[in-house]
């Protein structure tokens, strides 16, 4: 497997899945908890602040705990409430003092370092439309990566998987149209998002149904659970800024 190199640290793999964040961020836990990896070190994550707000973390300002929870350091005082220095304990050994506030987050993807075809970042979690340039649409699928150990980045489908590196050589139209990060709920266990993408991918939706599912990708993040109430944003023209990336 490639590797890339994170300035602070060293060389990490050049694909990431949430198994392997978790480690490295066990195996970084003592330079999170000083907060001594600066700077825009790789890798980036995304994650859900609220309804219609994604949010985005480098390395060393987020660590996994507990039942695999993400969670993420703020400075800004509206995230005092919600600190947990019980977490922050229990996982550094102390209490991490100047680092400011750590609070729970949904885990909303890895930034692939990949493009689609008109320049915007793809994470994990993406919903992407993709066609090949003879005109073939494979429709709009999930992006994710692989859980196993030959780490790649791509589109689970029903009995193999489409690799992003063999999408993004000029093969194929890749658009990004929403997130997988709909129907949230902020109680549920965290659920890899491979398997999210297997859900979406293998679906055997009719055409009304996986037209619903397409509206709703775009109204992210968002935790209603009602399709109509997508339907509505869609009927009242509602923009939400899924796409707007830090």
């Amino acid at each position: 497997m490639d590797v890339k190199k994170n300035k602070h640290l060293g060389q990490f793999p050049d694909v990431i899945n949430e198994k392997q964040l978790v480690q490295l961020c066990e195996k970084y836990r003592d330079e999170i908890g000083r907060g001594t990896i600066k700077g825009a070190a790789y890798p980036r994550i995304r994650y859900v602040i609220g309804r219609d707000k994604f949010g985005y973390a480098n390395f060393g300002d987020y660590f996994f705990a507990v039942d695999d929870g993400l969670y993420v350091w703020h400075k800004e005082q509206e995230y005092e409430e919600d600190h947990n220095p019980d977490v922050v304990e229990g996982f550094f050994g102390h209490p991490c003092e100047g680092r400011g506030y750590t609070c729970r987050h949904i885990f909303a993807g890895i930034d692939t370092g990949y493009d689609d075809s008109e320049g915007e970042r793809m994470f994990t979690g993406d919903i992407i439309v993709a066609r090949e340039r003879d005109g073939y649409e494979l429709g709009a699928l999930c992006l994710a990566a692989s859980p196993g150990s030959d780490g790649f980045y791509g589109f689970p489908l029903d009995n193999h998987s489409l690799r992003l590196d063999m999408c993004t050589g000029g093969d194929y139209f890749l658009k990004r149209i929403g997130t997988i990060f709909y129907q949230l709920d902020p109680c549920d266990e965290p659920e890899p998002i491979w398997h999210k993408a297997l859900g979406f991918n293998w679906n055997y939706w009719t055409k009304e149904e996986r037209s619903n599912h397409l509206v709703m990708a775009r109204y992210t993040p968002n935790f209603d659970k009602e399709e109509w109430k997508y339907l509505g944003l869609e009927i009242l023209g509602a923009e939400f800024e899924w796409d707007k990336i830090k």
